[in-house]
């Protein structure tokens, strides 16, 4: 009776995590990701910008816009365009692009780009040289423009980054 004893005692010890120095792992839970999802690496044509930050564009030009997603999982990336301190909503979104899949294939990683324009007061946005969308602004809106970049996973955890955009006619950049 004693030897049965001891051995439902380790029997038990052992599948409830002892000897593992205190430590019981359960192998069915999931890593917590503290952070969600959050878009790394923007930049305006290959320069690094962090939130907040002023980004000057040329009118009639085109600018490049790039983001990495912290995976290749499917996610979904937003362009808008604010004016007067707007917050970004259906009004002033300019394109919705779905990502990170292979199917996907203007942005089929984690790693997504589109190349944007101001003019004749309107930011469009293109991909591969085909119209993403655009949207219109007025002239007195130039000081108060902002760019926003909205990323979401598929469990909807979002990031948003905001930009002042400054947009200088061909003759003032020259």
């Amino acid at each position: 009776m004693k030897h049965i004893l001891i051995a439902i005692i380790i029997f038990l010890s052992s599948a409830c995590g002892g000897g593992s120095g205190g430590k019981s792992t359960n192998i069915n839970e999931l890593p917590v990701d503290e952070e969600g999802f959050i878009l790394h690496n923007i930049r305006f044509d290959s320069k690094d910008f962090y939130e907040g930050e002023q980004v000057t564009v040329t009118t009639g030009t085109r600018f490049d816009v790039q983001w990495v997603s912290p995976s290749s999982a499917s996610y979904r990336i937003d362009l808008y365009l604010s004016t007067n301190g707007e917050a970004h909503s259906d009004t002033n979104k300019i394109v919705g692009l779905r990502c990170g899949s292979t199917s996907f294939s203007l942005c089929p990683n984690a790693t997504g780009e589109v190349q944007c324009e101001v003019d004749d007061n309107t930011l469009s946005c293109f991909a591969e040289g085909d119209s993403l969308g655009g949207k219109p602004f007025q002239d007195e809106d130039l000081s108060n423009l902002r760019f926003i970049i909205k990323g979401c996973d598929a469990l909807n955890n979002c990031d948003v980054k905001t930009f002042d955009l400054m947009v200088q006619n061909i003759s003032e950049g020259e």
